[in-house]
């Protein structure tokens, strides 16, 4: 993960920490070529917050923010495409497929930004050792969810996808160390995860949830965590459907 997504998700700052945040994601490329004192004097904070603010980042200190920020190559918004209203009435059908290309390419990179190799690794293990995967999503999840299990299951590996609360929850009741339980919920909020979830804790499964990073309760209600791009494609659909 990029210095960028980290600033931007860190759920640790204070109200002053957060506008120190703000400042400086919004004036990344200046900050990078900043002295401390005129940070100091730009954002009118003391030095022992800037320090503290580093340090929640995970950084020794200042100069280390610094060369991360020189050498970050983040591009979330250099498309030029409101992500919330992609198209026009005026757009042509091949203004329309470079916009989706463009969207789709930015997808993409944001979401490998989020990745972190040596979690990745554990996920696969715990993937590979699992007896069964049991999948558990709503709504138009489901076409993914229904993707993977196909995938899987011609490779050899048990694969559930229950299509109802009830189903949901009764697969739930039926897992164990054995199984994995994969809940595949962009903002992490949906009304099943609370139902869901103390069925799964009960079992000793462990959980593996892939969506928006940000949702800090479900990150510490599960096991392991794959992040999306930020730039959810549920609003690119709602617009081709209009």
């Amino acid at each position: 993960m990029n210095i960028i997504h980290q600033i931007r998700y860190c759920s640790r700052f204070t109200l002053t920490e957060h506008q120190l945040a703000e400042y400086v994601l919004h004036h990344r490329e200046t900050v990078a070529h900043m002295s401390m004192k005129a940070l100091m004097d730009a954002t009118f904070v003391s030095k022992s917050m800037i320090h503290r603010f580093c340090k929640k980042l995970g950084l020794n200190g200042f100069n280390e923010l610094r060369i991360q920020l020189m050498e970050c190559k983040e591009t979330t918004d250099s498309i030029g495409i409101d992500i919330n209203y992609p198209f026009s009435g005026e757009d042509s059908q091949r203004v329309i497929a470079e916009k989706l290309m463009l969207l789709y390419e930015k997808t993409i990179r944001d979401t490998h930004n989020f990745l972190n190799l040596d979690s990745l690794l554990d996920i696969v293990m715990v993937l590979e050792k699992a007896l069964c995967i049991d999948i558990y999503t709503h709504a138009h999840n489901f076409n993914a969810a229904e993707n993977f299990q196909d995938k899987m299951l011609s490779i050899g590996r048990q694969v559930t996808c229950q299509d109802d609360d009830y189903k949901q929850r009764r697969q739930a009741l039926m897992g164990d160390r054995n199984h994995v339980a994969v809940i595949l919920s962009y903002s992490g909020r949906a009304t099943f995860i609370k139902r869901l979830i103390p069925i799964v804790k009960k079992q000793h499964t462990p959980i593996l949830w892939i969506g928006r990073m940000g949702n800090e309760e479900m990150a510490e209600q599960s096991d392991y965590q794959l992040y999306l791009s930020d730039s959810n494609f549920a609003v690119v659909k709602r617009s081709i459907n209009s």
